[in-house]
């Protein structure tokens, strides 16, 4: 009789699917030694450094398995980007994490976006593997990112201009990015020069201060310089105050142009100018 001979089916074999990430850094070349650290754990990572409509189109186009956003740098433009795949429909299904920041920056993200999954580089590894294992299963939708609250801006207390170049001396490693965005054409560098117009200048001792002064003053020329120092309650000055910084830099020749100004929670400032 004929028939037809029955052939049994050729066996697959499923390779383990890679984890695609999309890594959203501001520092290029930051960002490109975080994807190269990724891959170390066989992760595919593409990274990108401008939030907006294009950025959304790419994540869609890709579906990553996970959106990785660091909060060291533009906390709140992170947050921002966060909210917006929330908000797609075809974005909200991705899970969302946000890597490294200031606790008081990733408190104000973690009350928009408190699904998402919060970790640091040195425990991300641990955290995808958990997220990959146990995915969320709902999302909630934020009806918007909160307005900032009210008030200057530390760019604003500063002083800066459109088109200013700006000298960071001893700056904390996050405290650019507190300036962001910036005015206009105004550019940062991390030493003083003939061109800069304002130069702002970080220390930690009474020590420091007298030590390096004579010759911040004498570069000075007619551009200003704020000295920034620790309030008190950061534990991290020594015997600084706004009275005795500003004994030392009248008898270096310079003059104090405001009282002492609350940059930020941590940091205090006053401006100066030669005489």
């Amino acid at each position: 009789m004929g028939g037809c001979r029955h052939v049994p089916p050729r066996p697959v074999y499923l390779e383990p699917p890679i984890k695609r990430l999309a890594l959203i850094h501001w520092d290029a070349p930051e960002a490109a030694a975080r994807v190269a650290r990724l891959a170390e754990w066989d992760y595919t990572a593409t990274a990108y450094n401008r939030a907006g409509p294009a950025l959304l189109r790419a994540i869609r186009a890709t579906t990553p398995s996970a959106v990785l956003i660091d909060l060291s740098r533009l906390p709140v433009q992170g947050r921002d980007v966060g909210v917006e795949l929330r908000q797609n429909s075809a974005t909200r299904p991705i899970s969302i994490v946000f890597v490294d920041g200031l606790p008081e920056k990733v408190l104000l993200v973690r009350q928009t976006l408190p699904d998402a999954v919060y970790s640091t580089w040195t425990h991300l590894r641990d955290d995808l593997a958990t997220l990959f294992s146990r995915p969320p299963r709902a999302y909630r939708v934020p009806e918007a990112a909160p307005v900032a609250q009210a008030g200057p801006s530390v760019t604003d207390k500063l002083g800066l201009q459109p088109n200013t170049l700006v000298a960071l001396l001893n700056a904390p490693p996050d405290f650019a990015a507190e300036l962001e965005p910036l005015p206009a054409g105004a550019r940062l560098q991390r030493q003083m020069s003939s061109d800069c117009t304002l130069t702002v200048w970080f220390i930690r001792s009474r020590r420091e201060l007298q030590e390096g002064l004579p010759l911040r003053a004498d570069r000075l020329g007619a551009s200003r310089l704020w000295i920034v120092w620790p309030k008190k309650t950061s534990g991290q000055s020594d015997a600084l105050s706004p009275a005795a910084v500003r004994e030392l830099c009248r008898a270096a020749g310079l003059t104090d142009l405001k009282a002492a100004a609350s940059l930020t929670p941590a940091l205090t400032g006053v401006l100066f100018a030669r005489r």
